[in-house]
């Protein structure tokens, strides 16, 4: 029991240090110009996939931006979407068509996210644009 409230002491002694402010501005620089040291140069994270197949070879939750169109419907929310580089199945939840219709012959863009599953990979759309 001792050992336990001393821990938790410890803790608590130790949470305002471990409890530095991290926030960064929309161009990443530090809110509080701490230097502290670290790598300082280009993310992976901030790159946006523009076409389908590097859609099909990226990680799980990168973002992506691609520009084609939807060639047919996969059932429930779930379409099958083309570029000129390839094909793959896109998830365009209702709320995201805003009473919009689409054909196959319309060009649009969607944006959103790779979603890996154990054998599949398709997109998370998070927005859908009709290019006039």
């Amino acid at each position: 029991m001792k050992k336990l409230l001393l821990v938790c002491a410890l803790s608590f002694a130790a949470a305002p240090v471990l409890a530095e402010n991290h926030l960064v501005t929309a161009d990443g620089t530090p809110v509080a110009q701490q230097s502290k040291g670290g790598f300082q140069g280009p993310t992976k994270s901030k790159r946006i996939i523009r076409d389908v197949i590097s859609s099909l070879n990226a990680s799980d939750d990168t973002k992506v931006e691609l520009t084609g169109n939807l060639t047919m419907s996969l059932g429930d929310e779930d379409y099958m979407f083309q570029d000129a580089t390839g094909e793959i199945s896109v998830e365009i939840d209702d709320d995201l068509w805003f009473g919009r219709t689409v054909t196959p012959d319309n060009t649009i863009i969607i944006r959103g996210e790779v979603e890996k599953d154990w054998n599949n990979t398709s997109i998370d759309a998070d927005s859908l644009e009709v290019v006039q």
